[in-house]
């Protein structure tokens, strides 16, 4: 991590970034296991979430759900969009119909919650509605690629349900479809067979009326002329007739798809029935759709006329049909733009899209067989108007056949049309084949145990990662000897290694081969050297615990192995450890506190320790040490000891929790300050030093106290060095032996 405090900056290496672990290892550990076992705890309380699918393969030799809606409107078949399918298998109308098959909310709620939440005011439908929802949710539909081919999948706690919903919400799509299918089909039946009973009623009155006309008038026969007229009237009738019947059909179909958007529920649904109310009002009040049908009336007229008096192959025929053709061209066109300027920017799914195609279809039949029956009727108001020129029973007669006739035309139209469409109806089937059907699977899907475990693993050595950068970014302490010398910008005179199995501190007397004794000699070295003619050498660190006793008795110690006169003097007022560390009498023998307030007498009160190494101790601890120190007696006592040693080692209070180091710092030849990695805060080393360079004091440089391997890569070419050597002389001397 970079530090940009600063002087502080540096980038981090991977030597730092093994270091850092090296020191959390056990943080990061700890991190991964603990998420791995929260994972396992997940995975053994999870409830398992069993999937059954079943596959659906729609045949392409019979219609699917889209042909419906245009096959009976224009004669051909459209493609299939297998999103569409999609959206039809998951409408909500069928998960109702499953729901209502399988008892859903009997198998899945207990009569406990069910009166629950009839106590809270849910109605059934709305707990159905509800359960609809949820098993939309635990449904997926996805097709397989480059087929017709759908896999519908049910997720549930319960493998049972999961098999029985997916088979049947299979059978009910099945159902939809042919349902759908037979949409068009039932419309036109129903519609005819509405209209039947009042055409037979109506075949009824004409037969009656034309029997009373003939026994009364005793007219039976029509003369040429008004035969001649009964036959075109008839002839335009029975046409009339089956162009209206033909346009209530198509005014159902509307209808129809109208009601078909109300069983998908989609705002889109709700955009598209927008349109078409938008467009039924200008469909209207188009004076271009207007005129256009009134052109289209009036070419079937001139058409009519010209086949009565010429052939069909005659080229005016053909030329004024091709100009009718052109002109229905030009009203569906028309129909089109309203539709597209009435629903502009919508944005509709491929089933809408297709019932969008059929309405505008039918719109523009509509249109041209609204002009049609138009010009038959133009038709037959000519040949009325010849009807009146005959004589009155005549034409009474006429009337009377001719209702006869248009009645039985078109009650025999409605029972063919009726045929038709119960045969339409009757041969419609569902386009769905279930390729497999859903077993009860054997195997949970959820949760996924390995996977689970994998990703618990691989979070955990994430969470792990950040929680040992976190935490070293949290840590406010100089993790090594490197950040000790970047922060004090002081030089580093001693490495002491963490005195591991070594009870006494005094372990340059009690071991002094070893390791810390090793470099407690090289510090005294460099401190010498550094120090110059100097003879008092001050003692402090910037917080307690970080080892300056300890340190300051050592080096007082190894200066008397050197044959040098040594002094070690306590002056830590607060808290003094000297005694107590080298094992002498307690804090109530006397010392410096006695020589600055009872004019002590200084050489009656130093203690010779060992050869070559006295020890002024404090003595009692004063009530307010600061005042104690300020007092010149203090300085007049270091400068007298001066001539008496080559080496005065003085252990200092901390340097920053008190200001004991600054009232004396000045009176010595240079301050030695002790840091530890991982106890030294950074802080507190930099108002340290500020505040011994503030008084007047000289800073020595450091002595970085307890360095293991993690912290310092100093420690390991002692331990190899002694350690590992030490090993070898052991074997060879077995060896010997």
């Amino acid at each position: 991590m970079n530090q940009t405090n600063g002087d502080d900056y540096r980038e981090l290496t991977l030597e730092d970034i093994l270091r850092i672990f090296r020191k959390r290892l056990l943080l990061f550990f700890l991190v991964v296991v603990g998420v791995v076992v929260a994972t396992g705890i997940y995975l053994f309380l999870a409830t398992p979430i069993y999937e059954a699918s079943v596959t659906i393969k729609v045949d392409p030799a019979t219609r699917s759900s889209i042909d419906i809606f245009t096959a009976g409107l224009t004669g051909t078949t459209s493609s299939r969009d297998i999103a569409t399918e999609i959206e039809l298998i998951k409408s909500r109308s069928n998960f109702e119909t499953v729901i209502e098959r399988l008892e859903l909310v009997e198998r899945i709620y207990t009569s406990f919650e069910i009166q629950e939440m009839l106590s809270e005011g849910y109605t059934q439908n709305d707990i159905e509605a509800s359960l609809a929802k949820t098993l939309s949710n635990i449904t997926s539909v996805s097709p397989v690629k480059d087929t017709r081919i759908v896999r519908v999948s049910v997720q549930h706690r319960d493998r049972t349900i999961a098999r029985d919903v997916a088979n049947t919400l299979a059978e009910v799509y099945n159902e939809k479809l042919a349902e759908l299918s037979r949409r068009d089909a039932t419309t036109r039946r129903e519609f005819i067979e509405s209209q039947i009973p009042s055409v037979e009623e109506q075949v009824r009155r004409s037969s009656d009326a034309l029997r009373e006309f003939k026994e009364k008038t005793g007219i039976y026969v029509l003369d040429a002329q008004a035969r001649w007229l009964l036959d075109m009237l008839s002839n335009y009738d029975k046409q009339f007739n089956a162009l209206v019947i033909e346009l209530e059909e198509k005014k159902a179909e509307v209808v129809a798809y109208q009601k078909l958007l109300d069983e998908f529920d989609s705002p889109e649904a709700g955009a598209l029935q927008e349109k078409w109310i938008n467009t039924s009002h200008t469909l209207s009040l188009n004076p271009v759709i207007t005129q256009l049908r009134n052109k289209l009336a009036l070419l079937k007229v001139d058409l009519a006329a010209l086949e009565d008096q010429y052939p069909a192959t005659d080229q005016r025929i053909r030329a004024k049909k091709a100009e009718i053709a052109a002109t229905e061209k030009l009203i569906q066109e028309e129909i089109e733009n309203e539709f597209i300027r009435t629903g502009e920017g919508m944005s509709l799914n491929p089933t809408y899209q297709t019932i969008l195609t059929a309405v505008i279809t039918s719109e523009t039949s509509l249109q041209i067989i609204e002009s049609t029956i138009q010009s038959v009727d133009m038709l037959r108001k000519t040949y009325l108007d010849a009807l009146a020129e005959i004589p009155r029973l005549e034409q009474q007669l006429l009337e009377l056949q001719r209702e006869v006739y248009i009645s039985e035309n078109l009650y025999t139209l409605l029972l063919e049309r009726l045929e038709e469409a119960k045969i339409s109806e009757a041969a419609v089937i569902g386009n769905a084949a279930v390729i497999d059907s859903a077993l009860i699977p054997s195997a949970p899907v959820k949760p996924n145990r390995r996977l689970s475990l994998a990703i618990g693993g691989v979070l955990g050595i994430f969470l792990g990662m950040l929680g040992v950068f976190l935490a070293e970014y949290l840590d406010k302490t100089l993790k090594s000897e490197e950040d000790i010398e970047r922060v004090a910008s002081e030089p580093i005179l001693g490495r002491i290694p963490l005195a591991n199995g070594i009870r006494n501190e005094l372990f340059v007397q009690s071991d002094p081969t070893s390791p810390p004794s090793e470099a407690v000699k090289i510090a005294s070295s460099n401190i010498s050297f550094t120090l110059g003619d100097g003879k008092v050498i001050g003692v402090t660190s910037p917080l307690p615990g970080e080892g300056k006793t300890t340190v300051a008795a050592n080096i007082a110690y190894s200066y008397a192995m050197s044959g040098q006169r040594v002094l070690l003097v306590d002056l830590d007022m607060r808290k003094p450890r000297i005694e107590q560390l080298l094992g002498m009498d307690d804090r109530s023998s006397e010392g410096i506190v006695d020589i600055v307030l009872d004019n002590r007498n200084v050489g009656d009160l130093i203690i010779k320790y060992a050869e070559n190494l006295d020890v002024l101790p404090v003595g009692k601890i004063p009530p307010n040490p600061t005042v104690l120190l300020s007092s010149k007696k203090i300085a007049a006592l270091i400068e007298g000891l001066k001539n008496e040693y080559d080496r005065i080692i003085v252990d200092l209070p901390p340097a920053v929790i008190t200001s004991d180091v600054a009232l004396v710092g000045h009176l010595f030849d240079g301050v030695l300050m002790v840091t530890q990695p991982g106890t030294t805060l950074r802080d507190a080393l930099r108002m340290a030093i500020s505040n011994l360079k503030t008084s007047g004091a000289k800073v020595l440089g450091f002595v970085v106290n307890g360095v293991t391997v993690k912290t310092s890569g100093y420690y390991y070419h002692y331990y190899y060095y002694h350690y590992s050597e030490g090993t070898k002389k052991r074997k060879e001397h077995r060896k010997v032996r």
